[in-house]
């Protein structure tokens, strides 16, 4: 029996903004820990959903800072996606959904040569983008999706979802779940839609409605974002009868 037929983990880090921004020790040594336990948690696959820093392209040493950290997993080889959230925008989607920093750092050009990874929804952006990996005999399919993603995204993401419907898929984007168990609707702190700069973006009900709900193979969503809640969650049915758990968490 190989170490992947066993009991596996996925970690999944919420919002570090704040660890770029204040702490850099603290998320040098998060990562140093997931990397040093990886054989013993049988580690597949790492997934950041988003405000990996706090002040987008207005300051740089808080890209180095996150990028020195999670140096951590990318030179261990360990799979990793990361979605980007409203704080890695350029000019925190004020004005437009500019990411040359968060690309710059985090980009296409970490995943040359990683078998596991799939692709993107626009060339050379990483923001939406997918991976593929087999554990435990078992296909799985893992699904990064821009902060408060467009209809484009959503028409993209059910196309990758279709092409991989025999992979279980797990899906992270920036903001998804309210706290209380609700998904992101209007009225709600923090909609995507309320960002000038998030052009056509849909909020959590968007998203289950116009998309993850229609697909056998979606296993689990994953989000942060909000404040001032730590954790939030349900499960819903999709249209075939699949359970799926959705998850917000922002420590």
């Amino acid at each position: 029996m190989s170490s992947k037929d066993k009991e596996f983990s996925i970690v999944i880090i919420p919002d570090t903004q704040v660890l770029a921004w204040k702490q850099p020790t603290i998320f040098q040594n998060m990562t140093k820990w997931i990397k040093d336990h990886t054989e013993e948690m049988n580690l597949q696959m790492v997934l950041h959903v988003g405000d990996v820093v706090d002040s987008g392209a207005r300051d740089e040493e808080q890209f180095k800072v996150a990028e020195k950290a999670l140096e951590e997993i990318y030179n261990a080889n360990i799979p990793i996606l990361m979605a980007a959230g409203n704080h890695d925008y350029d000019n925190l989607l004020s004005k437009d959904r500019s990411l040359t920093m968060f690309n710059h750092y985090f980009g296409v050009h970490r995943y040359h040569n990683r078998t596991w990874f799939g692709g993107t929804f626009e060339e050379e952006q990483i923001e939406n983008s997918y991976a593929t990996l087999e554990i435990g005999g078992r296909k799985f399919l893992f699904l990064s999706l821009e902060f408060g993603p467009r209809d484009e995204v959503l028409a993209w993401a059910d196309d990758i979802l279709t092409k991989h419907s025999d992979h279980t898929a797990i899906i992270i984007t920036h903001c998804y779940m309210y706290m209380y168990g609700e998904r992101t609707k209007k009225g709600d702190q923090h909609n995507p839609k309320d960002y000038p700069g998030a052009a056509g973006a849909n909020d959590g009900e968007d998203q289950w409605h116009k998309s993850f709900k229609k697909h056998s193979n979606v296993l689990a969503v994953f989000s942060g974002h909000q404040i001032t809640e730590n954790v939030s969650y349900r499960t819903d049915l999709g249209e075939k009868g699949n359970l799926v758990f959705q998850s917000f968490q922002n420590w």
